[in-house]
């Protein structure tokens, strides 16, 4: 098993026992979701508990971010990682907006920046966010007070399990945008659902119709001449029963797991799920390869975004992989045999060698 996991098994675990505050919002357009977590890990940590998720750490590149950071951190004491870091054998200039720093999200432009200084560097360093929204590069070993993940999936909020995502825009509740209720608060609004509904997992603006079982009871109307299930379900009659989505692995890379209403894919150890369905080795994993040159080895390092995409993803593959490798091991043997049989009578009917030639010759 891989350092990580212990560690973000634990800090799960623990984590009500920490104080634990969980804050999400939205931008208006809701192409952004940020979440904060309050637990003390460090910067490699934070960034594999963001993928855990299927999220990534923030990376805070518009004055829009920034104002979702605001509200997160409003009246949070301490400091909080974010998606920026100074890679290794890396020197940070001034000759650019985020000085050689780079996002973990793979996008390495900004429109908007807040350092706290400008003080140069030229070792690794990441980068963290308090309630004053500056940014600050310090030590990724340092266990900071927590983190910031996003996704633009829009379910970071809704598929957590919160139920009052705040999104942020100044008319409030003016416009009804909820499709049941509004709730008006200082910086925005969240919305709420009636009994037996529930936040949309990509919108939190609208309602679902929920089964929190496997069996529930369908929507009918009146009369009962129609009925509606949730999305992961069918009808049976006046019921509802779950859908198993992993009888086809669902497009999963390794595992698929099937939960109520819906799906959630999993990977074999030392690889963690990333980008939903996909699968990515851990920090820990990769340390294992990576190591100085010398003339009587030589390793090398993967790649850091090296994913596993569905090769080998279920247990059918693998004993299919295996059945290949037996036929093609016996058909080896069966040509191994065949070309010796073949060369047995060709060896009797050689002609003989010029020894014995010069022996006829001399009778």
């Amino acid at each position: 098993m891989d350092f990580y996991s212990p560690a973000i098994l634990f800090i799960m675990l623990i984590s009500p026992c920490m104080g634990t505050v969980d804050r999400c919002a939205c931008s208006q357009n809701l192409k952004i979701c940020s979440r904060i977590h309050q637990m003390p890990v460090d910067f490699s940590t934070a960034r594999e508990m963001c993928r855990e998720q299927g999220d990534q750490l923030m990376s805070v590149r518009s004055k829009e971010s920034d104002k979702i950071v605001g509200f997160l951190l409003d009246n949070m004491i301490g400091d909080f990682w974010i998606g920026l870091h100074l890679p290794e054998g890396t020197c940070s200039s001034n000759t650019s907006l985020l000085r050689g720093y780079e996002w973990t999200s793979g996008a390495q432009s900004t429109e908007f920046t807040n350092w706290a200084s400008e003080s140069m560097a030229c070792s690794p360093l990441c980068v963290s966010v308090s309630s004053d929204r500056t940014w600050v590069g310090r030590s990724c070993r340092e266990k900071l007070d927590g983190f910031l993940c996003e996704n633009n999936r829009r379910n970071q909020c809704t598929g957590s399990g919160l139920s009052n995502v705040v999104i942020l825009d100044n008319a409030h509740c003016m416009l009804s945008p909820c499709e049941h209720d509004c709730n008006p608060v200082s910086v925005g609004y969240t919305c709420s659902c009636s009994k037996g509904f529930r936040i949309n997992e990509k919108d939190p603006r609208r309602c679902d119709f929920h089964c929190a079982s496997t069996v529930c009871e369908a929507l009918c109307l009146r009369d009962g001449t129609t009925c509606w299930c949730p999305a992961g379900f069918v009808r049976s009659g006046q019921n509802c029963e779950d859908i198993d989505e992993c009888e086809s692995n669902h497009g999963c890379a390794h595992l698929c797991k099937n939960t109520i209403g819906s799906y959630k894919c999993t990977c074999f150890d030392p690889f963690i799920p990333v980008n939903g369905t996909e699968c990515t080795l851990t920090p820990s994993a990769f340390e294992g390869f990576q190591t100085t040159s010398t003339p009587d080895l030589v390793r090398t390092t993967p790649f850091s975004n090296y994913l596993a995409r569905g090769s080998l993803s279920t247990p059918g593959e693998f004993v299919g992989l295996i059945i290949f490798i037996v036929v093609a091991f016996f058909a080896v043997l069966v040509l191994v045999r065949y070309l010796r049989s073949r060369k047995n009578p060709v060896q009797e009917c050689s002609p003989p060698g010029n020894a014995e030639f010069q022996e006829s010759e001399s009778k």
